[in-house]
Formats: structure tokens, sequence, C-alpha cells
């Protein structure tokens, strides 16, 4: 091979290398830029994040304030129904203490009928 032959090969060789490593910088310089912009939505992110932590403490703080109030008002129906409970089982009670007493009274009227069955009945009340 002649001498020219070579240098010509060796300088195909070294610009193939030249320009092989162009790109591989250029791939790594553009790499590095997707980096950086990924970087700045990140912390973008986070601050976007940082500035909604006062607005999701507040809705946190709400929700906790309104299962509170929840919890009161259920512990209130509870106690007004056992008094409810209380009360129906206390006029179930009294009706028949009433109903017993309305039976007395009727016995009463039928003894009193049987002894003396000619008595005037208008003022009786029945």
């Amino acid at each position: 091979m002649e001498t020219s032959t070579i240098l010509w090969i060796v300088v195909a060789v070294v610009v193939a290398i030249v320009v092989v490593a162009l790109i591989v910088a250029a791939m790594r310089k553009g790499k590095e830029r997707d980096q950086g912009k990924r970087r700045d939505q990140a912390g973008e992110l986070r601050e976007r994040a940082a500035q909604d932590e006062s607005t999701v403490r507040k809705h946190e703080s709400a929700a906790a304030e309104t299962d509170a109030e929840a919890r009161r008002a259920r512990a209130e129906a509870d106690a007004k129904r056992a008094e409810a409970e209380r009360l129906e089982a206390e006029a179930r009670e009294r009706g028949h203490e009433a109903a017993a007493s309305r039976d007395d009274q009727h016995d009463r009227l039928r003894q009193a009928d049987e002894i003396d069955p000619g008595a005037d009945h208008e003022d009786r009340g029945r």
C-alpha cells in the first residue's frame, strides 16, 4: 500500500472518531438538557405542592370538624332514641295500668248491679 492511501485511511479513521465523539457529546448534552428540564418541572411541582399544603390542611381540618359534629349529632340522636324508647315503655306500662284500673272499675260496677239491679245507672259515667 502506498503512503498516501495509508494517510487517507488514517485521516478517515480520525475523522470518523471525531464525528462519533461529537455525536456522543451532543447526545450527552441533549440528555443533560432533558434532565435539567425534568428537574425544573419537578421543582415547579414541588413548589405548587408546598403552596397547596395550607389548603390541604384546611380541608383536612374541616373534614375532622364535620366528622366530630356528625359524631356529636349521632350521640344526641342515640340519647334521644333511648329516651323515646324509655317513654314508650312508660306509656305502655301506664296504658296497662289504666286498662287494669278500667277493668277493676267495670268489675265493681257489675258487682254493684248484681247487688242493686234497679239502681239508676245514669250517673256512672259509662
